[in-house]
């Protein structure tokens, strides 16, 4: 809306529909029994839903918006309530976009984790200001498919009755969910951005066929954006995919083709733990063990179509991965369409890490097409691939060494872009903005991974401290993409320029000297434009034994 409009003085009938006591009492919350549904809000037209603000603490994966416009057999949005308002996985998380917004004192909570303080951790204002325009009849409705009342539900419906003039133009408002648990791409194991995945070509009706959907609907309208979640069982990059939106039916190329998953949704070089207006997380992995939510809306530029649109994008180039997938398509239709089905309850919710591994059990599993590709371009990348490992792992740990140190690690905010290998030392004592460099699913065992901390150009400090329980003479490795710039103690011990990709766990080696006791290691790590992702960090023995396992890993 232009500024001038607050001042535009119109005619029309405020509403609203809550949960307000019409008793007079103070039990403003409703109870929605278990395997029940309410109706929250039915509304003569024409009018104009303005604005819906929900609350509650529980159910954001189970409970279930169903809004009907005039009559229609079926209803235009059907979502589960967290993903509607652009929160996957039912985990909460204050962010702010212009169309929705969240807010709660328990930021990256995850319903059902079991070190949640309370049953009122998980509670969080949900708001939604897309104008939702209807000529007969609007009804909106919730329902509670989990096996326990959901107490503590409170809402606001705002709207305004008009003429039926004003809403000459205007379409219905839709969204509708989608999950892929997992997405059968044809190699999840082979990372994004390597010769073996990235020679695939991804043409034609292959694209058509294998990408996963956002959107396929038929009428008249304009697509608006998403919401897209993932949960990186992988541990690396989970983007790479380029969106392709096809409008009026199949061509090629389509009528819009990207070039990233982070591009389409507005970002660069990964996604950055920040939410916009119009795109950024409302979830990101750093902060939640591996579990994102991104959204981008198209406010000025949305796709409009006569007959049917269909929206993709890749998961991962060629859809070789095999993460979860899950997406809230928002669009306007010329006349009231139907929301696809929702999976069931049982196959909606959040995928659980047990023991530091990602479990998808049948109960939760929900699979679309597996991607299908020419079984010898699979069968050559994997050679490719297989070959790549062996050279990698000729590089890393051998007998002697300890295991990479990373726990512990803290990364400054992001320096100007310099020769590292001339880099000034920065320590843990200088206010440079030290931040906990989050343990999560990484590319290699011991990768202290750094690249959705920060920019992509720049240097970037990570220091830690190690404790060393006798004195003694040792080998200190550290293995990196990025050039790097080593000190000990505040000074500078090795440093080796360039980007090599993938990180070898052994790239920069320095003798050191160290006495019994607590001594700090900082690394100056050269960013490159986003290619350098992080560091390995080992000691050895100058022996070569494994003497230093236990005396350079910190108590």
């Amino acid at each position: 809306m232009k500024p001038i409009e607050l001042a535009r003085i119109r005619t029309a009938k405020t509403g609203r529909c809550s949960s307000w006591d019409t008793t007079g009492r103070n039990v403003d919350g409703w109870t929605i029994p278990a395997r029940s549904s309410r109706v929250l809000a039915d509304i003569e037209g024409p009018g104009v839903i303005t604005h819906i603000w929900m609350t509650q603490c529980a159910n954001y994966r189970n409970a279930v918006l169903k809004i009907n416009w005039d009559d229609a057999p079926a209803p235009s949005v059907l979502c589960p309530l967290g993903d509607f308002f652009g929160l996957g996985h039912a985990i909460i998380n204050s962010y702010q976009s212009q169309l929705f917004t969240a807010s709660t004192a328990s930021n990256n909570f995850q319903e059902g984790a079991p070190d949640l303080p309370s049953k009122w951790a998980m509670g969080c204002a949900l708001n939604c200001y897309a104008p939702m325009p209807f000529r007969k009849r609007a009804v909106v409705e919730l329902v509670n498919e989990s096996a326990e009342d959901q107490p503590c539900f409170y809402f606001y419906v705002d709207y305004e009755q008009v003429a039926e003039s004003e809403l000459t133009g205007l379409g219905c408002f839709h969204a509708e969910f989608r999950r892929a648990c997992p997405f059968l791409g044809w190699a999840p194991d082979i990372t994004c951005n390597t010769p073996p995945v990235d020679k695939i070509a991804n043409l034609g009706r292959d694209a058509w066929e294998n990408n996963y959907v956002i959107l396929d609907t038929k009428g008249r309208g304009h697509y608006l954006g998403c919401n897209l979640s993932v949960t990186n069982i992988q541990g690396t990059w989970w983007g790479e995919g380029d969106d392709m939106i096809w409008v009026d039916g199949y061509k090629w190329p389509p009528d819009l083709h990207g070039t990233g998953s982070e591009d389409y949704l507005n970002q660069a070089w990964g996604m950055q733990p920040n939410a916009f207006l119009r795109n950024g997380s409302s979830i990101h992995e750093s902060s939640t063990g591996g579990y994102q939510t991104s959204y981008v809306h198209h406010l000025d530029n949305p796709v409009r179509f006569e007959k049917e649109i269909k929206v993709t994008i890749e998961h991962g180039h060629g859809n070789h991965l095999g993460n979860e997938m899950a997406s809230v398509a928002y669009w306007y239709a010329e006349k009231p369409a139907a929301a696809i089905a929702i999976p069931p309850v049982a196959k909606r919710q959040r995928v659980p890490k047990v023991d530091g591994k990602w479990v998808i059990s049948d109960e939760l599993r929900w699979t679309g097409h597996e991607v299908k590709i020419d079984p010898a371009l699979v069968a050559e990348a994997r050679a490719v691939w297989a070959t790549m490992q062996a050279k990698q792992n000729a590089s890393r740990r051998p007998e002697g060494h300890s295991p990479a140190l990373t726990d512990g690690w803290k990364a400054s905010r992001l320096m100007p872009k310099g020769d590292v290998t001339q880099a000034k030392y920065v320590g843990l004592g200088q206010r440079v903005g030290w931040e906990a460099v989050p343990e999560k699913g990484a590319a290699h065992e011991g990768f202290v991974d750094v690249h959705a901390m920060c920019g992509p150009e720049g240097l970037v400090y990570l220091a830690r401290k190690v404790k060393v329980a006798q004195s003694g003479e040792w080998v200190l490795h550290v293995g990196h993409d990025g050039g790097a710039r080593v000190f000990v103690d505040g000074k500078p011990v090795a440093a080796t320029g360039g980007m090599v990709n993938p990180a070898p766990f052994l790239r920069t080696q320095a003798k050191v000297k160290l006495a019994r006791g607590t001594h700090e290691i900082v690394v100056a790590f050269d960013r490159g434009g986003g290619a350098g992702w992080g560091i390995f960090v080992s000691f050895m023995s100058t022996g070569g034994r494994a003497k230093g396992r236990k005396t350079v890993l910190p108590s």
